[in-house]
């Protein structure tokens, strides 16, 4: 931790005064237990517990990357922004690594959590008024597939659909990735954009997926390999694959028999696979307050109607649904 309570109960900031000057004693702002300065030749100074025990919210310690990043992204918003590092909120029993302009909790999470404690953090920032906004260490970038913690740490807007953050310490790089899809084999596409650190206004950054700019695309590649792939999880038993192949078989149907001509990557929590006549599935996504269900059904009509070679923000799905609906009006 880089804040602490002296004994005139002033806040001391670590990343604002010179660590040789400071003298006497020191406090955990949340638990009131004495603390103690590290000053190593690896991780920045910080405070630490003599003992732990007596503090709930603060359950581990930091590392190098955890505090590193704390350091750099409270000078960086500081340069245009209110900003306050490590700030207690009473009426959540929070405290953010970062607060900005008194309303968006910066939470850089550099380790894996319990989805329920993510869940619960997020909802008591949201149900306070709070926006939160989760940035990702070396630990949770995302690879090959999407981890269900993922799942619950991406966000959503109509001009780049899904997004996640990234924290890239050692380059020193804010890293975007957006436009997120999903194919049949759990693989995940997107697209990628980097910002160094301190360049530009941090919260400017932060609204890119929200800014107006130009039609972003991912071009597609068909899988001729997915038939043997599905047989394969059919012959090994895979219980996610059995299960749709049993509302197949309750349909008349097949996997088996299905021919994949074109490429089947849809948006995350739409499998294409699964879309019979009822409803689509609702998926759950903890940082996503927003309908998105549009967006699986624009993109579903456009799929079935257009043998699409590229994938497209839900803003585009939206404008040829109306377009479409325009023509037929005057047929």
């Amino acid at each position: 931790m880089l804040t602490a309570i002296d004994e005139n109960k002033k806040i001391v900031n670590l990343l604002e005064i010179d660590v040789k000057k400071l003298t006497g004693k020191y406090f955990c702002p949340f638990c009131k237990s004495e603390l103690f300065i590290k000053n190593g030749e690896i991780k920045i100074p910080h405070f630490a517990h003599k003992s732990l025990k007596s503090c709930d919210l603060w359950t581990e310690n930091e590392s190098e990357q955890h505090l590193g990043l704390k350091k750099i992204f409270y000078q960086w918003f500081k340069k245009t922004d209110r900003v306050e590092i490590e700030r207690y909120l009473p009426e959540l029993n929070q405290r953010p690594d970062l607060l900005v302009n008194d309303k968006i909790a910066i939470e850089i999470q550099c380790s894996h959590l319990p989805i329920k404690r993510l869940k619960e953090r997020t909802e008591n920032y949201q149900s306070h008024g709070y926006v939160v906004i989760w940035l990702m260490g070396k630990d949770l970038w995302l690879k090959d597939q999407i981890t269900k913690l993922q799942r619950h740490l991406v966000y959503f807007s109509e001009n780049r659909g899904f997004y996640y953050w990234e924290l890239d310490f050692k380059a020193q790089k804010l890293r975007l990735k957006s436009l997120i899809h999903e194919d049949l084999r759990g693989k995940i596409i997107y697209l990628q954009e980097e910002i160094s650190f301190g360049q530009g206004r941090l919260i400017e950054c932060l609204r890119l997926p929200f800014l107006s700019q130009k039609l972003l695309t991912i071009p597609l590649i068909v899988d001729d390999k997915l038939p043997d792939f599905i047989r394969q999880q059919l012959y090994y038993c895979s219980p996610k694959w059995l299960k749709l192949q049993e509302k197949y078989y309750q349909r008349g149907k097949n996997l088996l028999n299905l021919t994949f001509e074109r490429s089947f990557i849809a948006p995350l929590g739409l499998n294409l696979l699964e879309v019979f006549d009822e409803e689509i599935p609702l998926h759950k996504f903890t940082q996503i307050k927003q309908n998105i269900n549009l967006y699986y059904e624009n993109f579903l009509i456009n799929f079935q109607q257009n043998s699409s070679e590229a994938v497209y923000p839900p803003r585009f799905y939206a404008i040829m649904k109306k377009q479409n609906k325009d023509k037929n009006k005057y047929k």
